[in-house]
C-alpha cells in the first residue's frame, strides 16, 4: 500500500510524494511535460527494493493519461 499525495504542479512538471505503507520517509515520483516522462526522483529509504516507487510511478503515469490529478490517494494491490 502507498500513500500518495500531489506536492507541485505547474507548466514544466507534476511531482507526487509516495509513502509505502503510509509510514516511514517519502519518496518522489517526477512528471516532465518536455519528455512526457515519468520517473522516481528519490526512492524512499523505506523501499528497500524500490517496489513501492515502481507501483507509484506506474499509478501517476495512469492519473495522467487519464487526466485525473487527486491531491491526495491511497494506492493498494495484491
Amino acid at each position: 500500500m502507498n500513500e500518495l499525495k500531489l506536492k507541485e504542479m505547474n507548466a514544466e512538471k507534476i511531482i507526487y510524494l509516495y509513502q509505502p505503507e503510509g509510514n516511514g520517509e517519502y519518496g518522489e515520483i517526477l512528471y516532465t511535460f518536455s519528455d512526457n516522462n515519468t520517473v522516481i526522483k528519490k526512492q524512499s529509504k523505506d523501499d528497500e527494493y524500490g517496489r513501492y516507487a515502481h507501483k507509484a510511478e506506474l499509478k501517476v503515469k495512469d492519473c495522467i493519461k487519464r487526466n485525473v490529478l487527486p491531491l491526495k490517494f491511497t494506492q493498494a494491490w495484491y
